[in-house]
């Protein structure tokens, strides 16, 4: 029971984080977004250097090692490194950030009791932007 409610707080905390994330890219406050999305890296467990330079197939296992439910966290890192490419201004790093991100949706996408039509339109929307890059 403890540990559901610290997930499900850790999910808020995550999902607040990156509203204000959203928020300070509507308001071109990209600095604060930059800021915002440098912590929130460390809800999930390690900070943004980790996350971007290991590769997937080793994030997943890093979350597996996490009590708790890590497809979860798989969607939440997901989610991060697509706004974290938005703001690139480096053109290879924003590509090597939109593969990743894509990997992971599609890992949770396959893997995940639920469907979201939102993850899978954002999914669809990388590919274009990838081939159009």
């Amino acid at each position: 029971m403890f540990e559901k409610d610290y997930l499900m707080r850790l999910f808020t905390d995550f999902m607040n984080g990156i509203n204000r994330i959203v928020n300070s890219i509507d308001k071109e406050d990209i600095e604060g977004a930059k800021t915002q999305i440098q912590r929130s890296y460390g809800f999930l467990g390690n900070d943004s250097d980790y996350f971007i330079n290991t590769d997937v197939d080793d994030l997943l296992t890093f979350f597996k090692t996490k009590e708790g439910d890590y497809l979860r966290r798989v969607q939440m890192l997901a989610e991060l490194i697509s706004l974290d490419a938005e703001l690139q201004t480096d053109r290879e790093k924003r590509i090597k950030l939109v593969k990743k991100a894509i990997q992971l949706q599609e890992y949770f996408i396959e893997n995940s009791n639920e469907y979201s039509l939102q993850m899978a339109k954002r999914v669809k929307e990388m590919k274009i932007l990838l081939s159009s890059d």
